[in-house]
Formats: C-alpha cells, structure tokens, sequence
C-alpha cells in the first residue's frame, strides 16, 4: 500500500475511532454522572491525573523506544532490534514494580492527601486501585505497540483502541444499571479494556514483526541508559503537561471545592477528546516525517509539515467552533440538572487554547524528530511552572474562583505555541523562522470566520435545540458551513485530496481514489 493510501486508512480509522468514542462521551457520562453525581464523577478525572504523574517514570524510555526499535528494523539490524526490544521490556518491568511499591501506600492513604466525602473514601480507593493496575499493566506492554508505527499499520492500533472503548461501555452500563453505583466501576472497566488492548498488540507484533523478539540474553542495561539519555528530556515535556493541565483537578479540588472539581472534569470532557484526536492525527504523518528527516529530504519532511498542520487544524477549526456555537445547547441536553452555564464556559475557555494549537500540534513532533529536545522541553517547563503562581494570585486576588483555573494553563499554551514552537522547529531544520506563520494565519483566520458565519447562521435560522435531534440537526448545519469555509482557507490541493479519499473511503468508494 503506498504511502498516499495508507494515511488515507490510518486516518479514517482514526476518525471512526474519534466519533466512537465521542458518541460513548456522549451517552455514557450522563448516564455515570446521573448514577454517582458531579462531585464522585469528578474522582474519575482527578485519578486519572493522578496516573498521568505516575507516567513520569515511564516516559523517558518509552517515548523514544519506538524510535531505536524502528531505526535498527529498517536497517535490517535484527540483533540490535532485539537488543532494544527486549531492554526496553526488561527496564519496564523493574518501572512496574516501582510503580506499585508507591501506588500501594497511596491507594491505601488517599483519605489523606485530598479531600474525599466520607461516603466515598472506600468507593475512591477502590478506583485509584483498578487506574493504577491498569497503568501497570498498560506500562508492562508498551513496547508491543511498536510493530504498527514500524509497518504504518496504525488502523490497527485504532481498531484495538475501538475494542476498548467499546468493552469499557459494556462493562460500565452492565454494571450501573444492576449492581448500586459506585465509582470503582469505571476503573474496573478500564482494567478489563486494557487487557484486551494489550493482547492485540501481542498479537500484532507476532503477525507484523514476527522478527522481534525478547531474548533474554540481549536484555542490555547500557543499551536502558542509552535510551533514557535520549528520552530523558520526555520527561520534563510531560511534567510541564502535568503541571499545565493535570493540575487544574488537584488545584479545584483543594483551593476552589470537591464539587466545582467535579463540573470542570464534566466540562474537559469535549476538550480532551479533541486534544487526543490532534494527537492521533499528527501522529499519522509521523513515521514518514522521520523517514524524511532520516533521508535528509527537509523540503518533504516540511511540505509534510505543513501538510500535518493543515490536516490537523482542519478538523480541529470544525469540531471546535461547533461545540463552541451550540455549548450551552448541548450542556443543557447532555446533562440535565447541571449548572449548564458554568460547564459551557469552562469548556469555551479550554477550547480558545485550539486557536493555535490545531495547527501547532503537528509541529511538536520535530524536537523528536531531530532528537533536540533539551531547549524545547525547558522552555515548555518554564511557562508550566508560571501556571501554578498566576493561577493562586488570580484565585487569591479577584473573583474568578474555578474560571481561573481554566483560564491561566490555556494562555500559556497560547502564548507558548505563537512565540515559542514554530520558530524553534523551524530553528532545528534550517529553515527560516518564519516559514510556518502562513499556516498558523491561515489557520486562525479560517477558525475565527467559522465562527462568525455559524454564529451568523444561528441567529438567523434559529434552529431550536431542545431535542437531540433539532439539537443534531444545527451541528449538520453548522459542520457544512465551518467545512467550506476551512476547505478553501486553509487546505491546499494535496490536503483537499487526503480529505476526498477519506470521504470516498467512509463511502465505500475507496476504488475511486487515485
């Protein structure tokens, strides 16, 4: 399959994993929130931040394994190959048990590091326990997802992650519906979704690269080291995502209320979904960015740049400025009883940080690319470490409570990703500073004329959300509209093309495509 057709699949299969998992959002959280409650709902998303501290361990090697792995494969090196298969597997191992040995005292001592009602201490425990399993587990089998970025197969990753998803809902409705709610549900379902990830990836590995394989005698702890200098600076990247945004829970919860925690984990729902759909998509035009940069082919790896951006800002300027017209509609809608208000501006605030980032995303695979991550990883920890300070001033200072929150890591991100990302990446290829600016305005300007036109089009149509059907009626609308509109800003020929296979292929008319 050549290259064309194969990001054409990668991508629609990540589309239908995208809508999947949207639709699940969509149905399952009201469900779960009407079962627990705001405040115990709010657990699920503190938790999972917690765990995402806990991936600070696991990052450096394994952000950078696909890569040695990757590079020694397609130089037909199998014994090196092995070697950093089979270390990398090794070195995880020792990480789980490190893992547990501090999730243990944790899980058990919750009660005291956050506030929890005395109704749910044993309920949250019980959660924190299931996450933490799941991360080991997960963590154990990381290096089994490398066989679908060496092949480009990466419609098999999103197939796995499909089968979570849906196991995951099964599991959780079964068990809300005829055992009495209780928030552990959630992190149990995770637990018995992951496993099945995990044995796809097994199996993948041994269907896709039969030639790896862990051999006990190539485990090689130089060949750890080795991998960890390169990825150690992973770390900081990820520690500035944990204190930009994995923090925002933690801060609700000990300086604002348990409750308003709560409404903010309901209300990052959208934004975290589409977040991880501009980290799939970039991630699509990954593998053939790192052949070019391999090859020494700069002008491709940029036209391919550009290309990501282009891509990734498309559907990011669509789904953005929709949620944003019809918010209020829909919190009204998708969880009754809520203060709808409240959860639509702090999913607005979330979303202005896409201004730029649909477009940036793709850019922030460079540093990885070229393996100059030590100026960028430190720069992101410096505007990470400003979110803290600001957020307390502006919580001690003025009336902003929870929006204050939200509003400081999303201009941080905004201001990072304007000065800071495109001029560097553009640094560490030679290239002019400059050269990605012309995708970023063309970017911003189709997003803010979206906007205007859907918010035009629904003061002029008025189409009435009170059902879910009107309510998904005005999203058809309003989709056609900003998809014109971004079409002929911001794509260009190659991307209108990817765009039309994609279509033709949901179509059945994959034939057609040339």
């Amino acid at each position: 399959m050549d290259s064309k057709r194969q990001l054409v699949v990668n991508m629609a299969a990540s589309l239908t994993q995208f809508i999947i998992n949207i639709g699940i959002g969509f149905g399952l959280s009201p469900f779960v929130v009407s079962k627990l409650g705001a405040e115990a709902y709010g657990y699920v998303g503190l938790a999972n931040n917690v765990i995402s501290y806990a991936s600070l361990l696991t990052i450096a090697l394994d952000s950078v394994a696909g890569r040695f792995i990757t590079v020694a494969y397609h130089q037909g090196d199998k014994e090196k190959a092995d070697r950093y298969f089979s270390s990398t597997f090794m070195a995880d191992c020792v990480i789980a048990i490190v893992v547990a040995a501090i999730a243990i005292p944790v899980t058990f001592n919750l009660d005291h590091l956050i506030n929890i009602s005395p109704e749910l201490v044993s309920d949250v425990k019980m959660l924190f326990a299931f996450l933490f399993l799941q991360f080991i587990v997960t963590s154990l089998c990381t290096v089994f997802t490398v066989a679908t970025f060496i092949t480009n197969k990466l419609y098999l990753s999103s197939l796995a992650n499909m089968a979570f998803s849906i196991l995951r809902v099964i599991i959780m409705v079964t068990c809300f519906s005829f055992l009495p709610p209780l928030v552990m549900y959630v992190g149990m379902a995770a637990l018995c979704g992951s496993a099945v990830v995990v044995s796809l990836n097994i199996h993948y590995t041994r269907t896709l690269t039969p030639e790896l394989h862990f051999v006990r005698s190539a485990v090689s702890w130089p060949t750890v080291r080795e991998m960890l200098s390169a990825g150690i600076w992973n770390v900081v990247i990820k520690l500035q995502q944990v204190i930009s945004f994995g923090l925002k829970l933690l801060v609700a919860n000990l300086m604002v209320s348990p409750y308003k925690m709560g409404m903010m984990s309901i209300a990052q729902t959208i934004p975290s979904m589409i977040s991880g759909l501009m980290g799939t998509i970039s991630g699509l035009f990954y593998p053939d960015q790192t052949k070019y940069f391999a090859q020494g082919k700069i002008d491709m790896l940029v036209r391919d740049m550009k290309s990501g951006m282009r891509m990734c800002g498309f559907f990011t300027v669509v789904i953005t400025v929709v949620c944003c017209v019809v918010g209020r509609e829909f919190f009204t809608l998708w969880q009754p009883g809520q203060d709808s208000e409240m959860l639509y501006q702090l999913m607005f605030i979330s979303m202005c940080g896409f201004l730029v980032s649909g477009a940036a995303t793709t850019l922030q695979n460079i540093p990885l690319i070229v393996n100059r991550l030590k100026l960028y990883s430190l720069a992101w920890l410096m505007f990470s470490l400003m979110s803290l300070p600001l957020t307390w001033v502006l919580l001690k200072v003025t009336p902003l409570d929870i929006y204050a929150v939200a509003i400081v890591p999303t201009l941080l991100e905004v201001l990072a990703n304007v000065t800071f990302v495109p001029i560097y990446a553009a640094v560490i290829l030679g290239i002019p500073k400059r050269t990605f600016y012309s995708v970023y305005a063309q970017y911003v300007v189709s997003a803010l004329l979206s906007f205007a036109v859907c918010e035009g089009l629904k003061s002029l149509l008025h189409i009435p959300s009170s059902t879910w059907i009107m309510f998904f009626a005005s999203c058809v609308v309003y989709s056609i509209a900003a998809s014109v509109i971004t079409i002929i800003v911001l794509l260009g020929k190659r991307e209108r093309t990817a765009l039309l296979g994609i279509v033709l292929r949901k179509l059945h008319l994959e034939g057609r495509v040339k």
